[in-house]
């Protein structure tokens, strides 16, 4: 299977449909993004050698990303599925 990166226009929708809110932060973004791709937060977890509760901690906005985990290696975990996902992704 061929790595493609996300595709913009349905990332939007996808956020336009799920986000009662106009400004996602980093958490929502890694969240959006995770189900986009198809991952649960138990895959992404193991990805990522976290505990589920870390990555619900850090899509609930309960854990800090100043002293957290390195937003590029959410981007390598959640590249999946044929998708393709950076640093870049999870800042909209």
């Amino acid at each position: 299977m061929n790595a493609q990166k996300l595709n913009v226009s349905d990332f939007l929708s996808l956020i336009r449909s799920r986000l009662p809110i106009n400004n996602p932060n980093i958490g929502d973004m890694i969240k959006l993004i995770r189900e986009f791709v198809g991952l649960t937060q138990s895959e992404l977890a193991t990805r990522m050698k976290l505990s589920r509760k870390t990555i619900s901690n850090y899509e609930n906005h309960f854990e800090s990303f100043k002293r957290g985990v390195p937003l590029m290696r959410f981007a390598e975990a959640l590249s999946a599925n044929g998708y393709i996902v950076t640093p870049s992704d999870l800042l909209i």
